[in-house]
């Protein structure tokens, strides 16, 4: 999916109530179909929130899918899923190719994306469930999506049926003859859906994160939460900032991995030793995913930068070029590094405060590259 295509409108679309109102919004004024397709969708407050929605939609003669992952919403119980079904939900998991007890083996379906009536979506990262919601307490897990409106819909609208449906050969095959990273003519409300999908050997987001990195001249901010890159990112960062490249990347203080925040750690070591800013976001954990080049294209979605997602998870991301949304978003980060974050110094980093952290720093972060080079071995 190399082509750009025109959109009416796009917004960015922050998680916590913002998402959450306007998904649902979008739910209760479907009038044809609605495809929702997700990795965790939980049986708590926000799940019932929205499940509430897409029974309304359903009762109204709405032709509503829902998709959600077999492991990542392996806890939704069957009268959950009875109830969706007895209402006229048309309700399926994504399975993967062995399941052996808890354990689960094949692909996953990560991305989060959300089409109503092929003419408006939502696509990001933002899962269903209350962490991604937020409360008065407990503050929302730091994420963005996009907001579509207009035909450009059609195409995610077909993609999505085609997943649904096991229909794979339906999906528009890769052009691997095109490599234009920014699109030719007037950007305005221009915008293209990339896919990453190992199966099929479809590697689109990956491209455009390594392109839109090389591509980089001035200024590049990547939010990365599971960071763990690759040799190839690795270079491709280190390439940049010789070029003059301002380069700044915005990692989670808390995470729900230990495993990867520990990680973590030991990489902001290495990007500071290479002049690259490192961020944390310390008020929750910070889910987001996305790269904003000189400020004037960017890639947004589920994509982790790590080999999971590379090579064994169905993601989807949205690049877009369109001047107006660049310029929100471009201000909205900005102010996030600058206001709400905390830079990182080679001597403020929390785990290098002595000697056994730095220990345990380094031993999870190549325990975690060797683990997933392990799990799952790239295919050439």
């Amino acid at each position: 999916m190399n082509a750009y295509y025109p959109a009416d409108e796009i917004t960015l679309v922050h998680s916590g109530d913002d998402y959450f109102e306007r998904l649902a919004a979008l739910l209760d004024g479907a009038r044809i179909s609605i495809h929702l397709q997700t990795y965790i969708f939980e049986d708590d407050k926000t799940g019932r929130f929205i499940a509430d929605a897409l029974m309304r939609a359903a009762a109204r003669g709405v032709r509503v899918r829902l998709l959600v992952d077999g492991f990542g919403s392996k806890k939704l119980k069957s009268a959950f899923i009875r109830e969706l079904q007895a209402s006229g939900v048309e309700f399926r998991f994504f399975e993967h190719f062995i399941s052996f007890w808890s354990w689960r083996f094949g692909r996953t379906l990560h991305h989060k994306v959300a089409v109503v009536d092929a003419r408006q979506a939502l696509v990001g990262g933002i899962n269903i469930a209350d962490k991604y919601h937020g409360s008065a307490t407990e503050p929302a897990w730091l994420d963005f999506a996009v907001y579509i409106r207009g035909a450009a819909c059609k195409e995610l609208f077909h993609l999505c049926e085609s997943i649904f449906l096991h229909q794979y050969w339906k999906i528009t095959r890769h052009t691997q003859g095109n490599r234009r990273l920014f699109p030719q003519g007037d950007p305005g409300g221009l915008l293209r859906f990339r896919l990453n999908d190992w199966l099929r050997r479809k590697t689109e987001v990956y491209q455009s994160y390594n392109r839109g990195i090389a591509a980089a001249r001035h200024s590049l901010i990547v939010v990365a939460s599971y960071f763990l890159p690759g040799l190839s990112v690795r270079r491709r960062l280190t390439a940049a900032v010789r070029r003059g490249v301002a380069v700044q990347v915005l990692l989670t203080g808390p995470s729900d991995v230990e495993l990867s925040r520990m990680a973590e750690q030991y990489l902001a070591w290495w990007l500071l030793r290479k002049g690259i800013r490192v961020f944390h976001w310390e008020k929750s954990v910070m889910h987001g995913k996305a790269i904003l080049v000189d400020g004037k294209w960017a890639s947004l979605g589920s994509f982790n930068i790590n080999r999971l997602s590379r090579t064994r998870s169905l993601e989807m991301n949205v690049d877009v070029a369109d001047p107006a949304f660049i310029r929100q978003f471009n201000d909205y980060l900005r102010d996030l590094l600058r206001l709400r974050c905390t830079e990182v110094t080679l001597n403020t980093i929390p785990a290098f405060s002595n000697r056994w952290g730095r220990f345990k720093a380094r031993i999870a972060y190549h325990f975690a590259v060797y683990l997933m080079r392990f799990l799952f071995p790239e295919r050439r």
